[in-house]
C-alpha cells in the first residue's frame, strides 16, 4: 500500500509539472498575479520613424496611385533601359538590366494596376532634348521631351503581402460514448464492492486525481484566455498590416522614381552632370578646385587634339532628328591627358555621354606657357549631325579618299581638332 501511495504521489507531481512547465517565465509570473500573458504574435519590425510614418500613411489604393502617377512625367532613378523592368519590395531592381543616360529615362505613366502581390505600371519612355545646342533653339527653356518607346514599358514592383494570422477555434470537448459510460459504471461498481481495507489508498489516489484535474482546469482556462488575447491582437493587426504594406510600397516607389531631377537623383549622376546642374543653379562657369589649373589666356598656346574623333550617335537621336553642338569644359593636364570634365551646354538623348567618352579617349598636345607644358581648362565643342547614307561614320564621298565624320570636335575658336 505504501508503494501505491508513493506511486500515486509521483504521478500527480508529474502531471502537475507537465501542465505548467510549458509556460514561459512571464506567463508563470502573470499566473501568480492573476494576469494572462498571450504568446507574442509576429509583427513587422518598425523603427521609431517608421512608427510615425505608419500613423500618417494613407491606405494604398489603385485610385490613389492613378491620381499620383497617370499622365505625369517621372524619372527612373536607375536610368535602366529595356521594356520590362522588375523591382523587389524595397525598390531594388531584379536582374541586371542595361543602364543608360538619365536623359533617356523619363516616363509618362499610362496606367497602374494594384494586386495582392505587386504593382504594375505601364508607361511611355521619353527622351530629354536640351535646348540651345542649335543656333535657332531657345536656350531660355530647359528641355523638351520626345516619346521614344514604340510600345509601353512594363514596370512591376513586388508588394508586401498583407497577412492576417488565422485563429484556430478551440475544439469542443467530445461527449463520452456509450462504451465509455459503460466502462465508467463498471469501474464505479467494482470500487463500491472493494474491501474496506482499500479505502485508505483509494482516498489518497482520488485526492491526487482531484488535485490534478483542478490543475488541468486552471491550465485550460489560462490557455483559453491566452487564445482570446491572441485573437484580439490579430484583430489589431488587421489595421496595422495594410498601413505597413502601404509604407513599404511608398518607400519602394521613392527609391525607383523621382518626380523631378531632384538633389537625390543628381547625387547619383556622373560628375560631369553634377557639375552642370551645380554651375547652372549658381549661374557660374565650372572651374576645377586645383588652383594650378589655369584658363587659357594671352601668351599661352592652347592644347590641340592629336587624333581624329568620331563620337557615335545613337538610334534614338537619329530617329528623332536630335543633333547639335555639345559644349564641354575640360581640364587637359600638362601631359595632354583630359581629366575633369563638366557639361556646359548639353544636348540630351544620351549624346552627352557619347561626347564625354569621345574626349576621354582622345589625346592632346598640352598647352604651353613660355615653352613649358601647363594644365589648363578649355571649352571643347563636340558636333553631332544627323546621319544619311553619305554621312554615316566610315562612309566615303564619291570621288574622294577621305572619310566624312558624322561628328567632330573643335575648340571654342571654331578650329576643328586635328593634327
Amino acid at each position: 500500500m505504501k508503494f501505491e501511495k508513493q506511486l500515486s504521489s509521483l504521478i500527480t507531481a508529474a502531471l502537475l509539472c507537465g501542465t505548467f512547465t510549458t509556460l514561459s517565465s512571464a506567463q508563470q509570473t502573470a499566473a501568480v498575479s492573476g494576469e494572462v500573458v498571450a504568446p507574442a504574435p509576429t509583427v513587422p519590425s518598425t523603427t521609431p520613424t517608421d512608427a510615425a510614418l505608419l500613423k500618417s500613411t494613407p491606405p494604398l489604393t489603385e485610385d490613389a496611385l492613378r491620381t499620383r502617377y497617370v499622365g505625369k512625367l517621372i524619372f527612373l532613378r536607375g536610368s535602366y533601359l529595356g521594356d520590362d523592368l522588375n523591382f523587389d519590395i524595397d525598390g531594388k531592381v531584379n536582374g541586371s538590366p542595361t543602364m543608360g543616360s538619365f536623359t533617356l529615362s523619363a516616363f509618362e505613366v499610362r496606367k497602374v494596376k494594384l494586386s495582392k502581390h505587386k504593382l504594375e505600371i505601364e508607361a511611355d519612355r521619353y527622351g530629354l532634348h536640351f535646348f540651345g545646342a542649335l543656333p535657332y533653339e531657345d536656350d531660355t527653356k530647359s528641355f523638351d521631351k520626345v516619346k521614344i518607346s514604340k510600345k509601353p514599358v512594363h514596370i512591376a514592383i513586388e508588394r508586401e503581402v498583407i497577412v492576417v494570422p488565422k485563429v484556430k477555434k478551440e475544439k469542443k470537448k467530445n461527449e463520452p460514448t456509450p462504451q465509455e459510460l459503460a466502462a465508467a459504471q463498471t469501474l464505479k461498481t467494482r470500487d463500491a464492492a472493494a474491501p474496506a481495507t482499500a479505502e485508505a489508498p483509494k482516498s489518497a489516489t482520488q485526492a491526487a486525481t482531484v488535485e490534478t484535474n483542478e490543475a488541468l482546469k486552471e491550465s485550460n482556462k489560462a490557455l483559453k484566455e491566452s487564445t482570446e488575447a491572441l485573437k484580439e491582437t490579430n484583430e489589431a493587426l488587421k489595421a496595422v498590416s495594410p498601413a505597413h504594406s502601404a509604407m513599404v510600397m511608398n518607400k519602394a516607389l521613392d527609391n525607383i522614381f523621382a518626380d523631378d531631377i531632384d538633389l537625390r537623383m543628381m547625387s547619383h549622376l556622373p560628375d560631369y552632370w553634377q557639375e552642370y546642374f551645380t554651375s547652372k543653379s549658381q549661374h557660374r562657369q565650372f572651374m576645377p578646385s586645383d588652383t594650378n589649373v589655369k584658363v587659357v589666356s594671352e601668351g599661352m598656346t592652347p592644347p590641340r587634339v592629336l587624333n581624329s574623333i568620331d563620337p557615335s550617335s545613337n538610334e534614338y537621336a537619329q530617329q528623332y532628328g536630335i543633333a547639335g553642338m555639345e559644349l564641354l569644359r575640360t581640364v587637359v593636364d600638362a601631359t595632354g591627358v583630359p581629366r575633369q570634365m563638366a557639361i556646359a551646354r548639353p544636348i540630351g538623348f544620351g549624346l552627352d555621354e557619347k561626347a564625354v567618352d569621345a574626349i576621354k579617349n582622345s589625346r592632346f598636345r598640352p598647352a604651353t606657357l613660355n615653352g613649358q607644358p601647363v594644365p589648363v581648362v578649355v571649352d571643347l565643342v563636340v558636333t553631332f549631325r544627323i546621319f544619311s547614307n553619305r554621312t554615316k561614320p566610315g562612309s566615303v564621298i564619291k570621288g574622294s579618299k577621305e572619310t566624312v565624320l558624322a561628328a567632330a570636335v573643335a575648340d571654342t575658336d571654331g578650329q576643328v581638332a586635328g593634327h
